[in-house]
């Protein structure tokens, strides 16, 4: 019983963690927006090596440890709230891994593309606009999340399998 407890911590800890990464990330990403001025080549090439890296040491393993640490919190102790919990973590690491993720690579590469041109380009602009966009509903999600993980109450009967 004391190492199911101690696993349960952990799985806690390890999402919690994750959870911190991508909205930290997600954050950083929103202010590098704030900055953004539409026609500045350098900026963008900047913006673009920033997010690249934040992308790399924050945002992939964030997904990651959210979406490991819910499947071992509910094979411990499956009720609704973890269900619940466990369902937005796959859904914000679908969302991320195969959609946002892939889309910013996309964007950063054409970035670097119009920066050797020295202009800024309409499919950047439009790229970078689906980017944001899927961005923002993976923010709303991981907001849902933080407000049930804080608010919904524990339950005492167990989904049945």
């Amino acid at each position: 019983m004391k190492n199911k407890n101690f696993f349960q911590r952990m799985a806690q800890l390890i999402a919690i963690f994750g959870l911190s990464l991508l909205i930290g990330n997600i954050s950083a990403f929103i202010a590098m927006n704030m900055l953004s001025i539409p026609k500045d080549t350098l900026f963008f090439l900047w913006q673009r090596q920033f997010i690249d890296a934040m992308v790399q040491l924050g945002m992939i393993k964030g997904m990651w440890l959210l979406f490991i640490g819910n499947i071992v919190i509910y094979l411990y102790q499956k009720n609704r709230k973890n269900l619940l919990l466990l369902i937005l973590s796959i859904i914000v690491f679908v969302l991320g891994e195969f959609f946002i993720v892939p889309l910013s690579y996309e964007t950063s590469r054409i970035a670097f593309q119009q920066y050797e041109m020295n202009q800024v380009t309409s499919d950047f602009l439009i790229i970078k606009h689906k980017e944001d966009v899927l961005g923002g509903f993976n923010l709303f999600i991981l907001l849902i999340y933080l407000i049930i993980n804080i608010f919904y109450k524990q339950e005492e009967n167990k989904v049945k399998n």
